[in-house]
């Protein structure tokens, strides 16, 4: 159970996988990595007086392979699903439940919100009825680590996001309760840069997916030219921390692009355009 402390953001993660070897000597399991990338939107929402500055983050991992969920979800303010090496249509037992919980998570006004990464994108897919494989387009770039991808929009669900490889490669909720990335927006330029040497080193990636990927990895990213504003017009900050943004302020936010990219990054492939417009319009209960 997350302790009951004042102005206190509890994020509870499901975790569904280990770093690779190198990321995980230098920087921990996923929840000391999602830890960091939350508590970097919490001190910039703390900077843009967006946030009470006493407000603390307090992030617990459970493990689902391990069947380890928390108790009471009304416990805690959002529950994330993160990325995993296993394949979100393979079905094993720990899979097949976590797609189970997804399906019977309530979506009430006290309930938290819900954010899947990666393969927590794919399972939220899968869980809603999309259909989810592998891509026959092999891999994406960084920050994009992932073969399998969601082909539609399961109904219930808006289309945030689209690269030429992948369809859905973001989505929310028409209750605004969900929300989900096949980016890694907790991955640094850094992190990624140890997941291609690993990848490489076993054969996973070829060398010519390595050699491009490295060419890429320290280019600005997306966050970098997108507008992020409230809905009074008050900028935020960048697409980078908007997933950390929904899940400690549960502000109202809106996203505004009309240019190309020329860069790589954690929502879309190089020099692909993205859509215009989008609206997150998520409302934190209150406590």
């Amino acid at each position: 159970m997350a302790p009951q402390v004042k102005n206190r953001i509890r994020v509870a993660l499901l975790v569904c996988g280990t770093p690779v070897l190198p990321v995980l000597d230098t920087y921990g399991e996923y929840p000391a990595i999602f830890n960091n990338l939350l508590q970097r939107g919490l001190d910039e929402l703390k900077k843009q007086s967006a946030i009470d500055p006493d407000t603390e983050l307090m992030l617990e991992g459970f493990d689902v392979r391990e069947d380890k969920y928390p108790d009471d979800i009304h416990d805690w303010d959002a529950i994330m699903i993160s990325g995993s090496a296993s394949n979100a249509y393979d079905e094993l037992p720990w899979i097949n439940k976590l797609v189970d919980y997804v399906q019977r998570f309530p979506k009430s006004s006290d309930s938290p919100k819900m954010i899947g990464i990666c393969f927590g994108h794919q399972i939220i897919g899968r869980a809603y009825r999309a259909k989810v494989s592998k891509s026959t387009r092999g891999w994406e770039r960084i920050q994009e680590l992932h073969q399998d991808i969601v082909h539609d929009v399961p109904e219930g669900f808006t289309l945030l996001a689209t690269t030429a490889h992948t369809t859905n490669q973001s989505m929310i909720s028409n209750d605004n309760m969900i929300v989900t990335l096949q980016g890694h927006p907790e991955f640094t330029g850094a992190i990624a840069r140890e997941i291609i040497k690993f990848r490489t080193a076993n054969g996973i990636f070829s060398k010519e997916l390595s050699e491009t990927s490295m060419k890429l990895v320290d280019n600005p990213l997306d966050s970098d030219k997108v507008v992020v504003i409230d809905g009074k017009g008050h900028l935020l900050g960048r697409l980078a921390s908007i997933v950390a943004k929904q899940a400690l302020s549960g502000q109202r936010v809106v996203v505004v692009r009309c240019e190309e990219l020329n860069v790589s990054g954690s929502f879309f492939r190089n020099k692909r355009k993205f859509s215009c417009y989008f609206d997150l319009a998520f409302q934190t209960k209150s406590r």
